[in-house]
């Protein structure tokens, strides 16, 4: 009798934890499916708010410029370009800076003293009387210092065999105004010698007089020619900063009032561009002209950049420019009344042909 006892309390204790065990189990379950509920729900709400982000975003509007500006850029620090020799009082020659200073190093010290200008740079090692020179340089994001011996070349006067480079100027086309704020080129600035992309500490943007054209032929694409006046007076805008798909700053308050008179373009976004009839909007001849093209092919370049390949089929613009020219960089492209790209390379074998930037990439 005692065992049998002692059997049924075991077996109410079995029970007693079974229920525990299962009401656990449930718990959990439905803690668990309150978890995934709650996550599906914030990345629904993600979802949601990306896409009214980006509804919101493909719905902006900008004011498409066109118009050609002087554009003059400081690099941050003096940019080697290269390496070369120099030749002693005695006709001895050397190669003091060879695989010392490379092309692509900016200098931004000498000495433990910040260097500012060419003009500085080249003061202070001519006057350096023979002492070792200790350069500090930023190459590839990071900063060293390099020492080189200088060679007298004549009476107190020395060098090191190095040509470089702390400003850069040329003409390019202003895509876009959005307020205060303009992108330009649609592709970075770099240097000619190099290749590199340069590094800018700040830059100005200058009315530029247009005194002719040359058109672009097979083998040579042709250029814009004007000249740029440095005066203050001719300011249009502040260069920020020279990245990936162009120029960014702010433009003065004078340029942007004189925009206030144009119409703004609703931003397109890749999936809204076609193949098919399109405009660049350019200021080749002093006045605003639409200048119809035909967008032949979207597709990823050898950088991974979705792109648009180009054809110029506008007889007028042909007659002008032979197509595209070195200086149309950055003029914009329209379709559908939408601001969707920008021009930034012609073919060189073939100057009425060319690619452009979408305008996605330069706004984002």
């Amino acid at each position: 009798m005692q065992g049998y006892k002692r059997f049924l309390r075991y077996l109410l204790m079995c029970n007693i934890i079974f229920i525990i065990c299962v009401s656990y189990v449930g718990y959990q379950q439905e803690n668990g499916k309150k978890e995934i509920e709650e996550v599906s729900y914030n990345l629904n709400a993600q979802k949601q708010e990306k896409e009214s982000g980006k509804a919101q975003k493909s719905g902006k509007k900008v004011i498409p410029v066109g118009k050609t500006v002087g554009i003059y850029v400081n690099t941050s620090g003096i940019l080697v370009i290269d390496t070369g020799e120099v030749t002693d009082m005695q006709g001895n020659t050397y190669t003091p800076a060879k695989n010392k200073l490379m092309p692509g190093d900016y200098i931004v010290g000498l000495n433990g003293e910040r260097v500012f200008s060419k003009k500085q740079l080249i003061s202070d090692i001519t006057d350096c009387e023979g002492k070792t020179l200790v350069f500090l340089v930023e190459r590839n994001g990071q900063r060293t210092e390099v020492g080189v011996n200088p060679v007298e070349t004549d009476m107190d006067i020395y060098k090191v065999g190095i040509w470089v480079r702390d400003d850069l100027q040329g003409l390019g086309t202003i895509t876009y105004v959005d307020g205060e704020n303009f992108g330009a080129l649609g592709h970075s600035i770099n240097d000619a010698d190099t290749g590199e992309q340069l590094a800018v500490s700040g830059g100005r943007l200058y009315e530029a007089d247009i005194f002719g054209i040359e058109k672009g032929k097979a083998g040579n694409p042709g250029v814009i020619e004007g000249s740029i006046d440095y005066d203050t007076e001719n300011i249009v805008g502040n260069i920020d900063g020279n990245g990936k798909y162009g120029i960014y700053g702010k433009v003065t308050e004078v340029f942007a009032k004189s925009l206030m008179v144009e119409n703004a373009a609703e931003i397109a976004y890749e999936n809204e561009v076609q193949k098919g009839r399109a405009y660049i909007q350019s200021y080749v001849d002093g006045e605003k002209e639409l200048y119809e093209i035909e967008i032949v092919d979207i597709h990823n370049n050898e950088n991974g950049d979705v792109e648009m390949e180009i054809f110029v089929t506008d007889d007028e613009l042909i007659s002008k420019t032979g197509g595209i020219i070195q200086g149309m960089s950055g003029s914009p492209i329209l379709q559908n009344d939408k601001l969707i790209g920008a021009v930034t390379h012609v073919f060189v074998e073939d100057p009425t042909r060319g690619y452009g930037i979408f305008i996605g990439a330069m706004v984002d």
